[in-house]
């Protein structure tokens, strides 16, 4: 074989051994397959968030010709907890954005940083008090969002992990929490 085939097979066998390893790496760490029936307590209907949610598309994200969805979310506005049937990846787009799963603190998330909500985890996301925030943001198959109770202000402050309000939500019922007892 020649010099110049040499060189030609190594150009054309290392970028394949390199898509091929990506590939290898996202099948190893994939979710699990889905269950059929939800994990999560809540229900499907329409957004449940405090104010008015804004679907807002992010033009400078091109995905196959089309902008990447988006959600823009004011100063202070946050979703219901809920979970998805497949998983939700969000990433910040801009402003300062506010993510939490059940049992655990809630995260101030910056541009470029990203959360992902496995299959059925139950989740809220929204923007800081101070300032809003845009989120890319993907949902996995098989799509579905199931909506639970309204974020209490101690969760969304980041100073409890959700559990006081599930256990109200289970008993009750009741979304809507209580202002001033938080």
């Amino acid at each position: 074989m020649s010099a110049s085939a040499r060189k030609l097979a190594f150009a054309i066998a290392v970028p394949c051994a390199l898509v091929g390893g990506q590939i290898a790496l996202v099948a190893a760490t994939a979710p699990e397959v889905v269950q059929e029936a939800p994990g999560c307590p809540g229900e499907q209907m329409g957004v449940q968030a405090t104010g008015i949610y804004q679907s807002r598309p992010v033009p400078d994200v091109v995905i196959n010709g089309e902008p990447w969805a988006g959600a823009y979310w004011e100063a202070g506005m946050r979703s219901y907890w809920h979970c998805h049937a497949g998983g939700q990846l969000l990433v910040v787009w801009e402003g300062e954005g506010r993510i939490q799963k059940r049992g655990e603190r809630m995260r101030t998330l910056y541009p470029g940083q990203s959360d992902l909500a496995r299959p059925w985890e139950e989740h809220w996301h929204g923007a800081a008090p101070h300032t809003s925030a845009q989120y890319l943001q993907v949902s996995v198959l098989p799509t579905g969002t199931y909506w639970m109770e309204e974020v209490a202000d101690v969760d969304y402050l980041g100073n409890a992990i959700g559990m006081e309000t599930r256990a109200a939500f289970l008993r009750t019922g009741v979304r809507e929490q209580q202002r001033g007892r938080d």
